[in-house]
């Protein structure tokens, strides 16, 4: 009888699908977040939930960000603009790990990460949308 506990069947949090599925959750998830505050903000200057544009007519002359809102602008930038690029990645790099035998054993695992890749998807194809481009543009101006 061995004393020794095999990280196999522990359910330990290892392992490089597991990995890959919480970030594409957590990248979804931000972005998302992202979109949200954004939509937000454009409806506190308009006093309703609409999709803003470069020089509509709520927007066009106002101060969006002003003094420390400057930081949460920045990272808006970033997230819209980087997180389509890097879901897309971890979603070839997941795609990688479903092919894996230790992947195909697991159900769990397999369903987690098919869903978190599916997530994934739906980030880059959702960030190519005219809305989400009009959105960025909305934000670089």
């Amino acid at each position: 009888m061995s004393t020794g506990i095999d990280a196999a069947h522990t359910g330990a949090a290892t392992g490089p699908d597991r990995i890959a599925s919480r970030a594409q959750f957590a990248l979804a998830g931000v972005y998302f977040l992202a979109v949200a505050v954004a939509l937000a903000r454009a409806a506190q200057f308009s006093g309703r939930l609409y999709l803003p544009h470069q020089g509509d007519e709520f927007t066009g002359n106002a101060d969006l960000w002003p003094g420390a809102l400057a930081v949460v602008w920045l990272a808006l930038m970033i997230v819209m603009s980087s997180v389509p690029l890097l879901s897309g990645l971890m979603a070839l790099f997941a795609l990688a790990q479903l092919a894996s035998a230790r992947v195909r054993a697991d159900r769990r695992r397999r369903r987690t990460l098919l869903a978190s890749t599916v997530l994934s998807a739906l980030v880059v194809a959702a960030s190519f949308t005219p809305q989400a481009q009009t959105v960025l543009g909305w934000l670089l101006d």
